[in-house]
Order: structure tokens, then sequence, then C-alpha cells
């Protein structure tokens, strides 16, 4: 008698630039999805005081997170605007497990997802740029020059390939994480359409 496999999870990539929503998208489709066994969203390791910014994460030292860095305690890790940030290797297990792994990431670490991590997907956040301009300005956080740089990268921002996902945040929220959540739901449709072997 053999046992059946389970199909290993999707590792979901969800990039955008600064002011594009990852955070308020990522936080709608967790609410929508709890108690969903099928789905995990991991806490990020920064090392950026508590209570700054809009998204649940665990803040660090910068002493710590580089012993836990060196310990292998993250199965991603980047460094950006001046933090450091670490995805913890427990996703690994829920992958192994059959869970898609959902997470805001740099860019910078598809690549090594791409190698390491299949099958993975990526959800890239798009906004148009008079949208994205009134947004970073209400946040009232930096100057007019910043808000100009920022703007250039995002401009820049793109990623293409086969595993990319675009999804436009210029309307509501509401709509945004109806977008996300029906995107994350096909994945699990998908694996479950596919025959047992």
């Amino acid at each position: 008698m053999t046992l059946e496999q389970t199909p290993r999870g999707t590792i979901v990539l969800v990039v955008g630039p600064s002011g594009s929503g990852k955070d308020s998208i990522l936080g709608g489709a967790e609410a929508a999805l709890e108690g969903n066994d099928g789905f995990f969203f991991p806490r990020r390791d920064i090392t950026r005081p508590a209570a700054l910014g809009h998204e649940p994460y665990r803040a660090l030292s910068l002493e710590t997170f580089k012993d836990r860095k060196g310990q292998g305690a993250y199965s991603l890790f980047w460094y950006a605007h001046g933090l450091w940030y670490g995805i913890p290797r427990v996703i690994e297990g829920h992958l192994a497990e059959g869970r898609h792994v959902v997470v805001n990431v740099s860019r910078g670490v598809i690549p090594e997802v791409r190698q390491r991590l299949q099958p993975a997907r990526i959800v890239s956040i798009e906004v148009p740029r008079p949208v994205l301009r009134a947004r970073l300005l209400g946040r009232e956080r930096e100057s007019e020059l910043e808000i100009e740089a920022r703007l250039e990268r995002a401009a820049a921002f793109q990623i293409d390939g086969p595993d990319v996902e675009r999804l436009q945040n210029d309307a509501s929220l509401v709509t945004a994480v109806d977008k996300f959540v029906a995107l994350l739901k096909g994945l699990s449709q998908a694996r479950e359409s596919v025959p047992a072997r």
C-alpha cells in the first residue's frame, strides 16, 4: 500500500513599490482566509522598532537579527532602506505540508526563490503614477523630492516571467483584496484539479 503524497505548497511573493498597498492587501487577504488551513502568512522579522509601519511584524535589534541569521533561522533575508528583513525558516515546513505561503518580499530575493523554493508565484502590485503620488503625499512621511525619487523607482519597477501575476490596486482596497483572495484560492483549485498519480 502506498501513501498518497501531499502536493507541495506554492510560495506567493507579493512585491511592489512603496505605497502600492502591499501590507493592506496582505492584511485583508489574511483576514478573509482566517481559518483556512491551506494558507500561511508568516510574520517577518525586521530591525525596526515595534509599532512602526502598518503590518504585524517581530521587531528585533540588529544584534539579535544577525545572531539569528548566523544560526540559519531565516529561509529568506535581505537589507533595504537601512533595515534587515527575515522570513523565518518555518515556512519551509508549511510548504512541505502543502500549505501556500504568502509573504511580502523584496524583489531582490526572487531569483533565489525561483531556484530554491519552487513552485513559486509572484504577485506584482501595480498602481498608476498619479494614484501612487497621492498616496505617498497622504502619508506625510517624505519631502516632495523624496516622493519624486520613489515615483521614479516605481516607474522602473518591472518583473517579468511566466510565474508573474499583475494586480492593479487603483480602486478601493476591498476590490484589490477580493482580486488577491481569488488569485490565492485559484492556486488551491488548480492543485485539486490535477489528477492523482
